[in-house]
C-alpha cells in the first residue's frame, strides 16, 4: 500500500475512529491520542495487512487495542461519566450514552460496533477476536442492561 493510499483510506476512516474511540474513553483528549496513535501503528505495520479490502477493519482493531490501553493506563477513581460533554445534547441522549457509559466494556463495545458504527456482528467478532455467537449474546445483555438502567432511571426521575 502506498503512501497516497494508506492517506486516503486512513482519511475516510478518521470520523468514525475518532466516534468509536469516544464511546469507549469518553474523554476527547484521550480520542485524540488513541485515534493518532492508531494510524501511526497502522502505517508503521501496514505491511502486516494482509488483504487492503478489510483495512478498515483492521485500523479499527488496532484503535480498539490502543483504547483498551488508554483505559488500562487511567486511574480508576476518574469516572468516565465526568468527562462526557453535555452542551447541546437532550436528556435522552445524554442519558442513554452515561448508561451505555456505565456498561462494562465487554458490552459497550459491542453496542457501539453495532449500533452506532454499523458493523456486522460477523464484522465484529473478527475485530473482538470472538464467536459470532459470542458478540451476539452480548449485543442482547448489553441492550437489556440499557433498557433496565434508562427505566429505572425514569422511575427515580419522574
Amino acid at each position: 500500500m502506498t503512501e497516497q493510499q494508506f492517506r486516503e483510506r486512513a482519511l475516510s476512516c478518521e470520523r468514525r475512529l475518532y466516534r468509536m474511540s469516544y464511546m469507549l474513553l469518553g474523554s476527547e483528549a484521550d480520542c485524540a491520542d488513541a485515534v493518532q496513535e492508531a494510524l501511526f501503528k497502522a502505517w508503521r505495520g501496514r505491511d502486516k495487512l494482509r488483504r487492503e479490502e478489510f483495512f478498515e477493519t483492521w485500523l479499527t482493531r488496532i484503535l480498539i487495542n490502543e483504547c483498551k490501553q488508554t483505559l488500562r493506563r487511567r486511574r480508576p477513581e476518574a469516572p468516565l461519566s465526568e468527562s462526557i460533554p453535555a452542551p447541546g445534547d437532550d436528556a435522552d441522549g445524554r442519558a442513554l450514552r452515561e448508561a451505555l457509559f456505565r456498561l462494562p466494556e465487554k458490552f459497550r463495545l459491542p453496542v457501539v460496533l453495532k449500533h452506532m458504527e454499523g458493523y456486522s456482528i460477523r464484522e465484529i467478532a473478527g475485530m473482538l477476536s470472538l464467536p459470532q455467537g459470542t458478540v451476539s449474546w452480548r449485543l442482547a445483555r448489553a441492550m437489556k442492561l440499557l433498557r433496565k438502567e434508562l427505566e429505572e432511571e425514569e422511575a427515580t426521575a419522574g
